[in-house]
Order: structure tokens, then sequence, then C-alpha cells
């Protein structure tokens, strides 16, 4: 099992608003997951007008194919031409069996809704 992550800072020079960049952002988002399947998140620069660090990830079963993928969508994002890549800092991590040997069994009780802190469910 191989992951691709990947966080990049995305250059709107056209943007004068934060409105506009939003805009570019959303249509990126929706390009990205429509072609790729991949979500794209805005992980910083959400109050700049002419920056955005987004990221994604990938999960996939050989490690070229996680290299790949993150080459495919960065490519993808240069080549809409809505905005520069200035900086990208991307990594695939490997897990294999060895990760596995040592998994906890899976108890049903653990699927239950008692994960929250008991004040949410306080009647006021």
């Amino acid at each position: 099992m191989h992951v691709g992550v990947c966080r990049f800072s995305l250059v709107v020079s056209h943007s004068h608003s934060l409105k506009e960049k939003r805009s570019v952002v959303r249509k990126l988002r929706d390009r990205v997951r429509e072609r790729f399947h991949v979500v794209l998140v805005e992980v910083g620069g959400q109050d700049t007008w002419q920056r955005a660090d987004l990221a994604f990830s990938v999960l996939t079963g050989q490690r070229d194919a996680a290299d790949g993928a993150v080459a495919g969508v960065l490519g993808f994002v240069a080549h809409q031409g809505l905005g520069e890549i200035a900086a990208v800092k991307r990594e695939v991590q490997t897990y294999g069996e060895d990760w596995f040997a040592d998994a906890d069994a899976w108890q049903a009780s653990a699927a239950t809704d008692d994960w929250h802190p008991p004040e949410w469910t306080r009647d006021e």
C-alpha cells in the first residue's frame, strides 16, 4: 500500500478579491475531482487574495502509480491556466504487510456513536 501526499502553493495573480480566488479554487477542485476522483483541500492562505495552499492524497497498490497520480494531478492543475504553481512538496509513504501485522481485532462496539463528548448531547 502506497500513499502519495502533496501540498502546493497556487498563485492566482489575476485575483483582486477573496471571491475571485475562491472561484478559481472551486473550479480546480471540481475539475480535479471529476477527472482524477481526488479531493483538493485548501489548507492555507485562506485569507489571501492571490495565493492558495492546496493539498491532496492518493492511495495505490504500487509506488510508481502513487508517484504518477501525484504528478498527473499537478500537471493537470498547471495546464488549467487558472494560476501558477509556485511551490510543491510531495512524498510517497509505503506501508507493507509488517504495518498490518499487529492489527487490532475489530469490535462491533467500536462502531457506535459514543465517539462524541457527552456535553454535545446534553439538552439545554
